[in-house]
Formats: structure tokens, C-alpha cells, sequence
């Protein structure tokens, strides 16, 4: 079947599925060895960092493989976001040796699932292969308090059982192998056949270049004409995407561990993402050479990774882009691991914006930033659901928000700055007006007084000098009066800028007490917060526990109410936190959460509703203010 003009080779971010095999290249080895393994164990692991390429291998390489063998039936499953989801993993276990048998299974879905698989094995009569592709996400949607989920108990039977002819893969993060304590005590020897897949190297990274083009000019019609490549394209590409030397973000994120190979190891994701722009950037001009000169022009594949997300949201009007703000964090955890979200969800985190989420959605899922999850099938009515696209996007769309949260409260400070300069000018036009008016008055007066004269001077003369005298005493008091209003103003002005600056600056601690002397009454003690958490009864990596925490003031100390605060916004300076900007409002009664461990010093900044008044700082020691919720 001829290839649509535009179909390209390479797949850029997304993984390599079944369809795409032919175009699948640099994973042979790797296709083997985890095939063998698969067919030799009852348990398999398979790990590697973030983005090395797991899903593409299973799909594109091992998947097919297996397809070919005789009475075998190969089952991959991912749908962790489910709340049904092992009915629908038993639900394609059914399907998949249906489809292998070309018979239906009598097999009931709603038992056990080692029962399951052992009576449609006696019906089957050959091997079922069960990959569990993204496993870590398992443990983020269904964690061990979770009431009714019975997963654990039937998956370790149907490991265990010998009388079972099922092998299980779990393919999933680096990261995420502590998670798989969970069932150590359910499965013995969990752990005894562990399969690493490392990034490619330099050889296979040339085959995942060449070796799809090549099976793209393989299917071209008569006459077409071949699309090649530069030599000196591929060597550039190889050096300049090797493990560590490019990024979707200036840094990898809280959690994101770093892949300790040596630098002729590849980064797949970016390697991808490079060719597929070449690509684009080439057959859009009409060119059938991948030219080293195309990435120059481009700004190298640092440039083409950098600006991926940054071009996609560019495109954005400013309020979509304020919208993907209020809900970018909900969908990445600090850790870094992506989140489904419902689109109703979404709808009501982004509050007056509700009717703007799913145009742009459509557009994030449209430039692969996001990715559309349907509801189930026995759910037609439910919405659908949405997640990062890619693991490796997760960092820079933290980034990427970080950033423009800095960028919209130093913008507000600027606007409510310049609002005082328009207000002060104003208030000194008016001044100079009523001055005229005076003046104007005070002429008129004299006029009238020297007409007065006349008819008796002396008497004219001594009200006149009685009346410059009181009119004097009075502009005098006027006139300071209003200088010193302006000065209080001004000094307000002046003391609360380097105060925000101080709060936003990388050290802000040590900046905060410079100006506690000289300028205290803009370090707020009224308002009293308070801090609760709750544990989540899991651990982080380094054995800490992990809580649910919240941030609030209490509102009976706000002297003048809730509505007297326009905003309070929450420096988390701390460097495990890759958002330390959050703003809240009074809808959300000025409350953070967010899941951690240990306490820190919170600096909040509060806004007030009075543009009059000036802003001020107020510093929250969590260890001092928590309560256990």
C-alpha cells in the first residue's frame, strides 16, 4: 500500500507502535533478549530512565516478534488511570487469545484473575504472554489504601501458580523499581530477573536514522524519488543528542533521575523529535536530502528540543495561556511523572475559563504536547481524559509554567506600580487646578477689595491685611497637608518594591532581614496562618514520609476581612520545588496544598483590595503553626 504524502519515518515524541514496526530500527538485540526472557520466566522486569524507549521496544520489536510464534498469545496492557482497570486487563487477556485462536472464549470475565487465566489456558492450550507497559503508573492511581482494589492478591496468584501457563512482563520507570516492594512479600523472588534497557548507543542510533529511510523509499511507487541523507547530518545529529547534552527544560526536574551512562549513550525521545522536525522542515520545501545545512539553520538540535514546547504554546492567546497555567500542574506531579486528568476536572480548576478548556485541549493534543485518554466503554457518557504526552515533556511544562507565573506577578507589580505613578499624577494635576482656582479667587478679591478702597481705605485696608492673613495661614496648612500625604504615599511605594524584590530573589531570607529594620511596618503580624497535614502512608526514595500538606491564613486574624485581600501569593523557596510561585485568590480561601516531607519557611505575599495600600510580607514557620489534619 502506497504511503500517504505525509507520513514521515521518524515519530517524533510519541512511542513506535505495532503499525509503525517496519520503520523500527536500533532495538534488535534488546527485541531478543526480552523475547527470550518473556518465554524463559514468569516474571519479568524490564527498566530503564525516563523516555530511553520502553514502550517502543515492547510495541514495535517484541510485540510482532511474538505475534509470529504459534500458540502463543500476547497481551499488552497500560490503561492504569482506570478505576475498572483490572476488569479491563481481564477483558484483553480474553480478547487477545480469542484473536490467537480465531475462537470464542467461554471464560466468564468477572473471576479472579489467576482464575481466570488458568480456564482460559486449558481452553487455549498454549502460552499467554502479559506485558504491563508503564507499570510505575499503577502505584500513582492505585495506591495500597485504596478501598476495594483486589489487584495486588490476584496478580501474585497468577504469578505464582504453577498450573498457570502465563508469563508477566511489568515494564516501567527507573525510578519507580522501589514501588515494586509492594509485593515482595506476595511474590518470591520478585526481583530475580531484571532486564535494564539502556539508551542506544552510536551504531544503533545510525540504524534508527538510516534504516527508516530506507524502508520509507522501499515502498515508494515507480518513479518516485528516494529521500537520502547526509553523512555529515547523521554524525552531527549522533554527537549533538547524546545522553545529557540537550533538554526540553533548563534542568531535569525535582525526581527526575540522571541516567549514569557514558556519553556515547543517545537520548531517543530527542533523537526523534530532531529527525521528524528535519523532516517536516525538508519534504515542506520540497527537498528529498536531510541536509546538515537544515539543522544549522534551525539552531542545532539543542534549539529544535528547547523551543518544542515553547513554539506550541507561543501559538496560544493570552488568555489560553493563562488557562494552561491553572491546570499544566495538575497533570505532573513535582516528582515529575505525569497525571490523566477528566476534562471536567480540568473545566473546574480553570474557573471563569471553563469554556475555553477544550479548544485548547484540542490543540495541545493536536501538536502532541497532550493526549487524549476515551472514557470506557461501559461509560460512553463520561468524559475524556488527558495526560502529558511523554514523560520527558513532564519537566518542561513544570518549566514552562514556572515561568510564566514569574512572568504575570512581576507584570501585575509593574501594572500596580505604574497605576500609583498615574494616581500620584493625577492627584497633582488636581492640585495644580484647584492652585489656578486660588490664584484666580485670590485676584478677584484684591480687585474687589481696591474697589472697596475707595469708598473707605482705611477700613478696606484692614480687612484686606486681615483676610491675606488668614487665607496665607490656611494655603500654608493646605500645602503641607498635601506634601505630606505625598510623602507618605511615595515612601510606601518605595519600601514596598525592594520588599517584593527581596521576597522573589534567589536568597530571600537573607534579603528580607536587611529591610526588617528599616522598613517594618511592611512585615505583616496580624494575620496568623496555620499548616495541616496528613500522611499518604508511602515513602519517597529516600525513605522519608510523604504528607499532604495545606497553607492557609486563619480568616478571623485578617483585620479587615477576606475581602480586603485581593491575592496571597506563596514564595516555596526551597529547591525541591519546581514551582515556587503559587498564587491563590479568595475563591480557594488563599490555600496551597501539595505533597511532601519536612517543613520549611513559607514566605507569603499579601496583596490588598485598597490600591492605596501597599503590599506586605508575611514569613510562615511551618514547624511552628502545623497540626495534624
Amino acid at each position: 500500500m502506497p504511503l500517504p504524502s505525509s507520513f514521515c519515518p521518524y515519530v517524533g515524541l510519541q512511542p513506535y507502535t505495532e503499525e509503525e514496526r517496519d520503520f523500527f530500527f536500533g532495538r534488535e538485540r534488546d527485541q531478543r533478549v526480552i523475547a527470550s526472557n518473556l518465554y524463559a520466566s514468569s516474571m519479568t522486569i524490564l527498566y530503564g530512565a525516563s523516555g530511553v524507549g520502553k514502550s517502543s521496544v515492547l510495541m514495535a520489536g517484541v510485540v510482532p516478534m511474538l505475534r509470529t510464534r504459534a500458540r502463543t498469545a500476547v497481551v499488552v496492557f497500560r490503561d492504569w488511570q482506570r478505576y475498572d482497570f483490572l476488569t479491563a486487563l481481564k477483558g484483553e487477556c480474553l480478547k487477545c487469545v480469542a484473536l490467537a485462536t480465531q475462537k470464542t472464549v467461554k471464560t466468564a470475565v468477572d473471576r479472579p484473575l489467576d482464575e481466570l487465566l488458568f480456564s482460559v489456558g486449558e481452553e487455549f492450550g498454549g502460552t499467554i504472554l502479559i506485558l504491563l507497559d508503564q507499570f510505575e503508573e499503577y502505584f500513582l492511581y492505585h495506591p495500597e489504601s485504596e478501598a476495594g482494589n483486589t489487584f495486588d492478591g490476584e496478580f501474585a496468584r497468577a504469578v505464582n501458580r504453577d498450573d498457570v501457563d502465563a508469563n508477566f512482563l511489568l515494564a516501567l520507570r527507573e525510578d519507580g523499581l522501589s514501588r515494586l516492594d509492594r509485593f515482595r512479600a506476595r511474590i518470591p523472588n520478585l526481583m530475580g530477573n531484571l532486564l535494564r534497557l539502556r539508551h542506544l548507543d552510536a551504531a544503533a542510533a545510525e540504524d534508527a536514522i538510516r534504516k527508516p529511510l530506507t524502508a520509507y523509499n522501499d515502498q515508494l511507487d515507480q518513479g518516485e524519488t528516494a529521500v537520502t541523507i547526509e553523512d555529515d547530518l547523521v554524525r552531527t545529529i549522533i554527537d549533538q543528542v547524546r545522553s545529557g547534552s540537550v533538554s526540553l527544560a533548563p534542568s531535569a526536574g525535582a525526581g527526575q533521575p540522571q541516567d549514569v551512562e557514558d556519553d556515547t549513550r543517545i537520548e531517543t525521545p530527542f533523537l526523534q523529535l530532531v529527525l521528524q522536525r528535519l523532516w517536516e522542515e525538508e519534504r515542506g520545501a520540497s527537498s528529498h536530502t536531510l541536509r546538515l545545512a537544515t539543522l544549522q539553520k534551525l539552531g542545532g538540535a539543542q534549539e529544535i528540543v528547547r523551543t518544542h514546547l515553547d513554539a506550541v504554546m507561543a501559538q496560544l492567546e493570552p488568555r489560553e495561556q493563562t488557562l494552561c497555567a491553572g491546570f499544566f500542574d495538575r497533570l505532573v506531579t513535582p516528582s515529575g511523572t505525569k497525571v490523566a486528568c477528566r476534562l471536567d476536572d480540568l473545566g473546574k480548576w480553570a474557573g471563569d475559563l471553563a469554556d475555553q478548556v477544550l479548544p485548547v485541549v484540542n490543540v495541545l493534543s493536536e501538536s502532541r504536547i497532550l493526549r487524549t485518554i476515551a472514557a470506557p466503554a461501559s461509560q460512553p457518557g463520561m468524559p475524556p481524559s488527558y495526560e502529558i504526552f511523554h514523560d520527558v515533556l513532564a519537566p518542561a511544562v513544570l518549566d514552562w509554567r514556572r515561568r510564566f507565573v514569574e512572568q504575570q506577578t512581576l507584570e501585575e507589580i509593574r501594572r500596580e506600580e505604574q497605576n500609583k505613578r498615574d494616581q500620584e499624577r493625577a492627584e497633582r494635576e488636581r492640585e495644580q487646578e484647584l492652585e489656578k482656582t486660588r490664584e484666580k479667587s485670590r485676584r478677584m478679591r484684591i480687585i474687589a477689595t481696591a474697589a472697596l478702597c475707595v469708598m473707605a481705605l482705611l477700613a478696606s485696608l484692614t480687612f484686606y491685611a486681615f483676610q491675606q492673613r488668614k487665607e496665607a495661614i490656611r494655603s500654608q496648612k493646605l500645602a503641607v497637608a498635601s506634601q505630606e500625604l505625598a510623602q507618605q504615599r511615595l515612601h510606601r511605594i518605595k519600601n514596598s518594591i525592594p520588599l517584593i524584590k527581596a521576597a522573589l530573589s534567589d536568597d530571600p531570607f537573607k534579603n528580607l532581614d536587611k529591610l526588617a529594620a528599616s522598613t517594618p511596618e511592611l512585615f505583616n503580624k496580624d494575620i496568623t496562618f496555620k499548616v495541616t497535614y496528613k500522611s499518604l502512608n508511602y515513602t519517597n526514595p529516600n525513605g522519608s514520609s510523604v504528607y499532604n500538606f495545606k497553607i492557609f491564613p486563619e480568616i478571623a486574624s485578617i483585620p479587615g476581612g477576606i475581602k480586603s485581600i485581593a491575592s496571597i501569593t506563596y514564595r516555596m523557596a526551597h529547591p525541591t520545588f519546581a514551582v515556587q510561585l503559587v498564587p491563590t485568590s479568595p475563591n480557594d480561601k488563599f490555600t496551597i496544598a501539595y505533597n511532601g516531607w519536612g517543613t520549611i519557611d513559607v514566605i507569603a505575599i499579601i496583596e490588598y483590595a485598597d490600591p492605596e495600600e501597599a503590599p506586605t510580607i508575611a514569613i510562615i514557620d511551618m514547624e511552628k503553626v502545623q497540626t495534624p489534619e
